[in-house]
């Protein structure tokens, strides 16, 4: 009884820990996503070194979560704790905060090409208004 309490206890404290990771991981993903709003305040001069920079930065702190979690999750396994139900859902969580990040990635890079897009549309119609200016005039 004594060792399956003591299991209980330790299963216990390694998913507050999944949860912990899980918590900081959120608070990089807000952190990311202020840091990249800012950097479409640059548009449409982005400096593509300053949004490489930050996604490498942000992918390091979310790599470094995940190989906790991993290890965590590994505790869960048969040899260990012989917790399956556990184990499939830190595993599941995993596979979906990848997919979130890749997401999340693909979409900061489509919003900075739509406002890339934007200024060319904006010069490219400024440019015909004063055409079409200088031909009523003319």
């Amino acid at each position: 009884m004594y060792e399956k309490n003591l299991l209980s206890d330790q299963i216990g404290k390694e998913l507050r820990q999944v949860f912990d990771l899980q918590e900081k991981r959120v608070r990089i993903y807000d952190d990311f996503d202020v840091r990249f709003k800012e950097y479409l305040l640059d548009a449409p001069n982005f400096d593509s070194t300053k949004l490489g920079s930050m996604c490498r930065e942000t992918a390091e702190e979310m790599n470094s979560i995940s190989r906790q979690i991993i290890q965590i999750k590994s505790n869960f396994s048969p040899q260990v704790y012989n917790a399956p139900e556990l184990f499939g859902l830190v595993e599941k969580l995993q596979n979906l905060e990848q997919l979130k990040f890749k997401n999340t990635l693909e979409y900061y890079v489509t919003e900075q090409q739509r406002l890339e897009k934007l200024n060319t549309t904006d010069e490219l119609e400024f440019e015909f208004r004063e055409k079409l200016n200088r031909f009523k005039k003319e």
